[in-house]
């Protein structure tokens, strides 16, 4: 088997999400969380921060940075407000049809 062979993770994604209803509602379910991860690991590293540094900075734990970036549970609003204060970050979260998910500002 080639490299090129090789399907893309953006392509068995795809065909997971439409093959697999389980699959398709945990990822529905944890998008914010993702979304929110994407956000902490973008910031922490443009600012050149370890995960204990963004730690000290926020006055969270480094297991919290670790599990903010993991992206599998939905943060705290108190999490959220804490990374906030300590980095400028800005959440904007839309909550409506059962869903809550991160507004681009």
């Amino acid at each position: 088997m080639e490299l090129s062979d090789l399907r893309t993770a953006d392509e068995v994604r795809a065909e997971r999400l439409e093959a697999d209803v389980q699959f398709r509602v945990e990822w529905d379910k944890t998008a914010f969380a993702r979304e929110v991860g994407v956000a902490v690991v973008k910031y922490r590293t443009e600012h050149g921060l370890s995960q204990r540094d963004l730690a000290g900075l926020t006055g969270l734990h480094q297991p919290a940075i670790a599990r903010l970036e993991s992206g599998g549970e939905a943060p705290a609003l108190a999490t959220l407000a804490k990374l906030t204060r300590a980095t400028g970050l800005t959440f904007r979260v839309d909550i409506a049809n059962g869903g809550a998910v991160l507004v681009a500002v």
